[in-house]
């Protein structure tokens, strides 16, 4: 039992007149602003939001409780009065306050009273039971008791540390279900049902079993007590149990997601924390996932986003001679007005089933439609006269690919312009329903084809800046002040780009071999070449394109290598390759290098376009960074 291990490990490490002298240990206090009341049941107790917090503290563990554990754990060296004496925060036989609560039972009997007590704060019944096999008894006996009318039976949920899966299976009164740090006895049954997985590792091997919504969440330095009432009694008294993260925090943690978790499945309230990483609880870690997501951008401003159409009249397309002008599609990205609203769709359902096909992945076409983005479509615009970032994505991408940088721009104050060059990514929807497949793909991939793209990307990018500081969006933009960065071809097109086009200040190519040579007299304006790893060792000699354009870049310039990344490592595409959990061969996983990667970008159009020095581009601020030259 891992409740009798904790207390073994207290035994090993505390003598009983340490235990004696030191203050009386307390549980974590419930962070809701209801008062918590609590009762006793035939296999467990009840916590529950009460009227006013008065009269007796539940006692954490009887005397005889504790003697039985203790003994059980053959454990002389800790007084029971050390469990005994732990001071809680709900009151015995309280009035209850409200009416069809949801219902949350824990499985693990008083270790985890205080997260009892937490979800009771906010509004939500806790039946505490001992093992995952008195669930159904105990939903029986609640639903049929004088605590009926506090319980909503369509809303039920389960937690706990042994075969919660199983229980929640077993049981189709049970909408959701959380594993908390917990084992489980053989293969996992199919459930189509809510289910989270929070603890010291990733856990599920038997993962396409669970057919539902699904996350497996890691929160760093942690050991499994961490996550119970005993972990944070023994931190009080001095045990650590070999964790690097408090005990405290843990709980805080674990008692956000958990509470996150049944808003959201039980009460249908939206939470943002499991949908993806958050900036204020840094020590968690999506594992695994069900619903792909991008990370938070990292900025202090909302973010809005909207669809432009733009037809060029002035040239056929390159790729569909027939046609006898050039469409593109852009994505614009800025800081919005506010962060309410609809937020923007990832792809459409066209879009998702083209980027998924031939991918070997055994998920529903439109997936990626349900991609929990960042960015308020068509929000209405926070800000006037901004520094125009262009970006353009890799070959057969479309330009969703890069929404996750282009989001971390946006919220850092620049306008983002994203470029769906048509015919040139694996699918592209067209305003009246058309959809524009990749003619270009077609067409056999020799020098001239590479040629033909990046210097069709070059007019794309003069044309897009022409539309834009012209139409209703051009207040939004400082013309002034316009930059370009792109991945592979998108990022090898920035030099053609502002060899044709002065008004580009500043590019970046961000792994992409440069197709088209930089000739004399080169190129006066900052450029910055970032690559994945090409050999064992850092920088190793062999990029001989970007060597012959290096030799002709005559302003400020710098060439940086992220070990452990692969070329897709920095779009979203890496993202969502560990999202599920596919291996690309990189060894720096997808948000690590996004955050790379984004920190990099803000700080070279920071410094370019804003005139605002930044020291992360003279010395690398990341372990895996390298300046090469």
């Amino acid at each position: 039992m891992k409740s009798l291990m904790v207390i073994t490990a207290l035994a090993l490490t505390l003598s009983a007149p340490a235990a004696s002298a030191a203050p009386a240990p307390a549980l974590a206090k419930p962070t809701g602003d209801r008062p918590v009341g609590t009762a006793a049941l035939a296999r467990g107790d009840l916590f529950y939001p009460a009227v006013s917090a008065s009269g007796k503290r539940k006692q954490f563990m009887t005397g005889a409780e504790a003697k039985a554990a203790l003994a059980e754990a053959g454990v002389t060296t800790i007084p029971p009065s050390a469990l005994t004496a732990v001071r809680t925060d709900a009151f015995v036989d309280a009035r209850p306050a409200g009416r069809h609560l949801p219902l949350v039972v824990l499985s693990s009997g008083a270790e985890l009273t205080s997260l009892a007590e937490e979800l009771a704060s906010h509004g939500t019944v806790v039946a505490v039971t001992g093992r995952t096999a008195d669930v159904p008894a105990v939903l029986d006996s609640l639903l049929r008791s004088k605590w009926a009318p506090l319980i909503d039976p369509s809303r039920i949920g389960l937690a706990g540390r042994a075969n919660t899966i199983d229980a929640v299976a077993a049981d189709p009164r049970v909408g959701a279900g959380l594993d908390l740090d917990g084992t489980t006895d053989g293969p996992p049954p199919a459930l189509d049902r809510p289910f989270l997985f929070l603890g010291t590792e990733a856990r599920q091997p038997d993962w396409n079993r669970l057919t539902g919504w699904k996350r497996s969440l890691v929160v760093a330095g942690t050991v499994s007590a961490s996550f119970t009432d005993l972990g944070l009694i023994g931190e009080q008294l001095g045990v650590g149990f070999g964790a690097t993260t408090p005990a405290a925090r843990v709980q805080a943690v674990a008692a956000a997601y958990v509470r996150a978790f049944f808003d959201e499945h039980l009460s249908g309230e939206p939470q943002p924390l499991p949908a993806q990483p958050s900036a204020r609880y840094p020590e968690v870690g999506f594992a695994r996932t069900s619903t792909p997501y991008l990370p938070a951008p990292t900025g202090d401003r909302p973010v809005g986003s909207t669809s432009v159409y733009l037809k060029d009249t002035s040239r056929p397309d390159p790729w569909v001679p027939s046609v006898p002008y050039r469409e593109l599609m852009v994505t614009l990205f800025y800081p919005a007005a506010a962060s309410t609203g609809p937020k923007t769709q990832y792809l459409t359902p066209a879009e998702s089933a083209a980027l998924l096909e031939g991918s070997g992945l055994d998920v529903p076409p439109d997936l990626l439609t349900t991609m929990v983005t960042n960015s308020v479509a068509d929000a209405r615009p926070g800000g006037r006269h901004l520094p125009l970032v262009v970006l353009s994505p890799g070959y057969t991408k479309p330009r969703a690919t890069l929404s996750a940088l282009a989001e971390d721009l946006a919220s850092h104050g620049y306008a983002v312009a994203v470029i769906g060059h048509t015919y040139e990514n694996s699918g592209q929807s067209m305003p009246g329903g058309r959809f524009a497949g990749c003619a270009s793909c077609e067409v056999p991939h020799d020098s001239a084809f590479w040629r033909k793209l990046v210097l069709g990307r070059a007019a794309d990018v003069s044309f897009v800046l022409d539309s834009l500081t012209r139409s209703k969006w051009g207040s939004l933009i400082d013309a002034s002040r316009i930059g370009m960065a792109g991945h592979s071809v998108g990022g090898a097109s920035s030099l053609p780009t502002m060899v044709a086009d002065a008004r580009v200040r500043a590019g970046m190519d961000i792994d992409g071999t440069t197709e088209v040579p930089l000739t004399a007299p080169g190129l006066d304006r900052p450029f910055m070449f970032v690559s994945h790893q090409l050999a064992a060792t850092a920088c190793a000699p062999g990029n001989e394109p970007w060597e012959r354009d290096w030799a002709q870049l005559t302003g400020w310039k710098r060439w940086a290598e992220v070990a452990g990344t692969q070329h897709a490592s920095f779009t979203d595409v890496g993202l969502l390759a560990d999202e599920f959990g596919i291996d690309m061969g990189a060894t720096t996983g997808g948000v690590r290098t996004q955050a790379i990667t984004r920190a990099y970008v803000n700080a070279f159009f920071d410094q370019h376009l804003r005139g605002e020095p930044r020291p992360l581009l003279d010395r690398p601020g990341f372990p895996e960074v390298s300046f090469c030259h």
